[in-house]
């Protein structure tokens, strides 16, 4: 079992992804942040998007490592397109070859969460065919609560599918 994240007397290692790509994207790593679980940081990794026809950087997308209460509140998915390039589905094809990562760390699902007012990024994660979170996926109240007063909107992705 690769180093789980929580179980402290096991050193989290990060895995080697060189092939994260499609047709017109690829996912270069640009950082692994290490956790400090005394601190509550998680390990994460970042990857640059990167458009392959022009080899132009793109954006970002990270991944939090995260099987924690947090993952519920901040989600496991963060990206970031250059404008010039939105429009492109580009966001939910680096999400797609991110999912590569979170299955070799053994994950099923991953929440993924947008402000209210961001449209844009509610249609990504709807286009991973993600759901709004019920109390069925977060039996604790208080995180519901808690979005709600942040104005998040939390969905739950099943990679598994």
């Amino acid at each position: 079992m690769q180093g789980r994240v929580g179980d402290i007397a096991d050193m989290f290692k990060f895995l080697e992804f060189n092939d994260l790509k499609d047709d017109e994207i690829k996912l270069v790593l640009k950082s692994q942040d290490q956790p400090d679980y005394e601190n509550g940081i998680l390990p994460r990794y970042g990857f640059s998007i990167v458009h392959i026809k022009d080899n132009k950087d793109i954006g970002v997308v990270y991944f939090a490592v995260d099987n924690t209460r947090r993952q519920y509140l901040r989600g496991h998915l963060s990206y970031g397109v250059d404008p010039k390039y939105s429009g492109n589905n580009y966001a939910m094809k680096a999400c797609k070859l991110i999912k590569q990562v979170a299955l070799a760390h053994d994950f099923k699902r991953l929440f993924v969460g947008s402000e209210y007012e961001n449209i844009a990024s509610r249609r990504t994660i709807e286009k991973l065919g993600a759901v709004p979170i019920t109390v069925n996926d977060v039996q604790d109240v208080e995180i519901l609560e808690e979005l709600q007063t942040e104005k998040i909107d939390m969905y739950v992705w099943d990679i598994n599918l």
